[in-house]
């Protein structure tokens, strides 16, 4: 957790932050959406030339606000509007699993940014990724269920925008994404604990 907070912080939360209130405060959406995309932009920036990395958080957050911008010349209608939500939501969905693809899941990226103490333990769990498949198997099934459950959630919001009032599902659509990252980030704690058995058992073999 100590870990976790600022890389919210720091990385999610301006981006967020930058579009509702915005938004709250009656800027129009695709202004907000351009102002948010910026946010995450200008952090990617900033930490590619402070440490020399890509910051994966603030880039996949600014994702999601650039491909609603781009929607939002589509059509001003504000059901659509939220129904594009899904859209950005299963492309996260599709980038997740072609970390898998590429034989990199994301949940080991994220694991291992906020779990390693230095950079000696960062080491470690490379070689145990690259030597031990059930530690490999914890951290592609841990992926492939974010994955799953994010197509779920989109598909779920697109018959709730065009079935319930605007002002209902304008709610809603926050609350279900908030609501599915929350259970999926519970599930992820338990789930995780084999990760951390795995790595133990391979130590202890060693």
């Amino acid at each position: 957790m100590k870990k976790m907070l600022p890389v919210v912080a720091l990385d999610v939360l301006p981006v967020v932050a930058a579009y509702y209130v915005l938004r709250w405060a009656g800027v129009g959406e695709y202004a907000a959406l351009l102002v948010a995309t910026g946010t995450g932009a200008a952090r990617v920036a900033w930490v590619a030339i402070k440490d020399r990395r890509l910051d994966g958080f603030a880039a996949c957050t600014g994702l999601v606000f650039a491909l609603g911008m781009a929607l939002s010349f589509v059509t001003g209608d504000e059901r659509f509007l939220m129904a594009v939500k899904s859209v950005t939501t299963a492309v996260l969905a599709a980038v997740l699993v072609g970390t898998c693809v590429a034989g990199r899941p994301a949940a080991f990226g994220i694991a291992k940014r906020l779990g390693a103490e230095d950079e000696a333990t960062a080491a470690r769990w490379d070689v145990l990724y690259a030597d031990r498949p059930a530690f490999r198997r914890v951290y592609l099934v841990m992926t492939l269920v974010w994955a799953g459950a994010l197509l779920a959630e989109s598909a779920v919001r697109v018959p709730l925008v065009y079935l319930l009032p605007v002002d209902v599902m304008t709610g809603l659509s926050t609350g279900l994404l908030l609501g599915t990252l929350g259970l999926l980030a519970l599930w992820s704690g338990w789930y995780g604990r084999r990760g951390e058995l795995a790595a133990a058992t391979t130590a202890h073999a060693g």
